[in-house]
């Protein structure tokens, strides 16, 4: 049986394979990936089915796996073969296939979910919360992905300085990171901290660990995470210095 999964995502999968091998700095691999990601790709995603007897109750419970950060990310696979290297003890699962589009919408709609992997046990490749929030602005018709959102100097109390101290001692721990910057971030009215990370290798290198800071030092304040090559990052950062510099 043809894979038509395998071919929508060939150019997905090239774009990866040269972001992993210029560690993260072929910014025309970025942008094929991107395009394809809005406009061919589509994922088998591993699902459970709840009250499956019933049309009007049945729900799909989508599959999450863990990374060394040890959070919850949606599994998305771009070929029947990449499941099959995943699921090794061949267990028998079951599938649903969608475009990226759809998959926007379920990771944003449930905020136990940390991103998405492309690939897990082959590629690893992770789309962090922000980058989703970002692409998903697009699908629904905002083209910056920054419509309503506004950017301000982090406020000034215990807990930003405990969360600034920590994310700047985490970034000198890593080569890979060359700048980070913390702003506050309005939204629709929700403040957040967000965190943007300028670096050299990929984002599934740095991303987890900085997240996982971010999880233990903002006392339960939301937090998103950006890497400078996203388009929306441009305007969080705008006149700003940096926290921290390699």
């Amino acid at each position: 049986m043809a894979d038509y999964t395998e071919r929508a995502n060939t150019k997905l999968i090239e774009a990866i394979t040269r972001i992993k091998e210029s560690e993260g700095q072929d910014q025309e691999a970025h942008q094929l990936f991107e395009t394809e990601l809005m406009n061919h790709s589509e994922f088998i995603m591993p699902v459970m089915i709840e009250n499956e007897e019933s049309m009007e109750d049945r729900k799909l419970l989508y599959a999450v796996t863990a990374l060394k950060d040890g959070h919850p990310y949606y599994m998305l696979f771009t070929s029947k073969d990449k499941l099959k290297a995943f699921n090794r003890e061949g267990r028998k699962l079951r599938t649903v296939t969608h475009k990226f589009e759809m998959i926007t919408d379920i990771a944003y709609g449930d905020e136990n979910i940390f991103g998405l992997v492309i690939n897990p046990g082959t590629d690893n490749f992770i789309l962090g919360r922000a980058i989703i929030t970002e692409l998903r602005a697009r699908f629904k018709g905002d083209s910056a992905g920054t419509e309503g959102v506004e950017f301000k100097d982090v406020r000034e109390d215990e807990v930003s300085l405990e969360l600034k101290n920590a994310l700047i001692e985490a970034m000198g721990s890593d080569s890979k990171i060359t700048k980070g910057y913390l702003r506050d971030m309005t939204r629709k009215g929700h403040l957040s901290y967000v965190v943007i990370i300028e670096h050299t290798g990929t984002m599934e290198e740095s991303f987890p660990q900085i997240m996982d800071i971010c999880k233990k030092h903002s006392h339960d304040r939301s937090v998103a995470l950006l890497s400078t090559q996203a388009s929306v990052a441009a305007k969080a950062i705008e006149g700003v210095e940096p926290i921290y510099t390699a």
